[in-house]
C-alpha cells in the first residue's frame, strides 16, 4: 500500500518531518526522491529496503551529517541528537570511559560532570565494570554496547542508529535488540533504526517504513500495533509471525525484497 502523506497537525507535533526530500549524490547518483516522512517524539521507527536505497543515506540527512538536494526537512523539539553508526568506530588508544567521554570532552564539560554521565552511561548498557578497558579487550557485542553508551552520554532526545547490530552473531543480536527497548522504553527518545532484517524491524518498531530500490521512495508503513515490553516469547508467537509475513509481503509488493 502507498505510505500516506504526513498529516500537517502531526507535522506540527512532530520530532522529525521531512516533505519532498530529494538527494543527488556529488557523484551524481540519485539516492533519494519524493521522501515524506514524519516521526512522532518518542516513537521508534524502523526503516527497511534493500541495499542501496539510501536508508543511510536518509539517517545522515535526518543527522545533519549531509544537506538534502530538494525538499524540507525540520527536526522540531529536538535538543540533542546522537547517531550509532554500523561499526563501533572506538578509538582503539583509548579507553572505554575515554571513548564515551568523547562527545561530553569535545563540548567542553567539566571533568566530574563529565565522569559521573560516562559512568551513568556505561551502567545502562552492562559496561560499569569495563571503564578502563581497551576496545580490543571488549567483544564486538561489548564494543557496540560501548558505542550505544557514547551516543546516550549526551542524553540525546534523538537516537539514529544506522544498522548497528547488523555484523553480530544473532544470539547477541537478539540480546541487544532487548537491551535497546528496555533503554528507549526508560527514556523515551525518538528512535530511528536502520536494518535489513524484517524480523528485527517487527520486534522493536511502533512503526516499520519500507522504502524501494534505488532511488529510494517511502512504499509502504506498517505500525506494530502490538503493546510494550515486547517479551521475548513474543518472538516465537503467532503474532509475531504475521506480523513478519504482512512486512514481507510489502517488502515484495514494493520490489524490495
Amino acid at each position: 500500500m502507498p505510505a500516506p502523506l504526513p498529516d500537517p497537525t502531526a507535522i506540527a507535533t512532530a520530532a522529525v518531518s521531512v516533505r519532498g526530500l530529494d538527494h543527488v549524490h556529488p557523484n551524481g547518483t540519485h539516492a533519494l526522491t519524493g521522501i515524506d516522512l514524519v516521526v512522532a517524539p518518542g516513537e521508534f521507527v524502523t526503516l527497511i529496503g534493500p541495499s542501496g536505497c539510501g536508508k543511510s543515506t536518509l539517517l545522515r540527512l535526518i543527522a545533519g551529517l549531509d544537506r538534502p538536494t530538494a525538499g524540507m526537512l525540520e527536526r522540531h523539539a529536538v535538543e540533542r541528537s546522537a547517531f550509532v553508526f554500523q561499526q563501533p568506530t572506538l578509538m582503539p588508544w583509548a579507553r572505554v570511559a575515554a571513548n564515551v567521554a568523547l562527545p561530553l570532552t569535545l563540548a567542553g564539560r567539566q571533568a566530574d560532570d563529565a565522569a559521573a554521565k560516562v559512568r551513568d552511561a556505561l551502567k545502562q548498557v552492562g559496561l560499569e565494570d569495563f571503564e578502563q578497558a581497551f576496545p580490543r579487550e571488549l567483544s564486538g557485542g561489548m564494543q557496540m554496547r560501548a558505542s550505544i553508551a557514547r551516543a546516550l552520554v549526551t542524553e540525546p532526545d534523538l537516537l539514529l542508529m544506522d544498522e548497528p547490530f547488523g555484523a553480530l552473531d544473532e544470539i547477541t543480536r537478539d540480546r541487544l535488540d532487548r537491551e535497546l527497548l528496555a533503554l528507549w522504553q526508560a527514556r523515551r527518545f525518538t528512535a530511528l533504526f536502520v536494518t535489513h532484517s524484517l524480523h528485527e524491524a517487527v520486534y522493536l518498531s511502533n512503526r516499520v517504513v519500507v522504502m524501494s530500490p534505488r532511488p529510494g521512495r517511502i512504499a509502504a508503513e506498517l505500525r506494530i500495533d502490538e503493546p510494550y515490553p515486547r517479551a521475548q516469547d513474543f518472538r516465537v508467537s503467532e503474532r509475531f509471525v504475521r506480523w513478519c509475513k504482512d512486512l514481507s509481503g510489502m517488502m515484495i509488493e514494493a520490489g524490495a525484497a
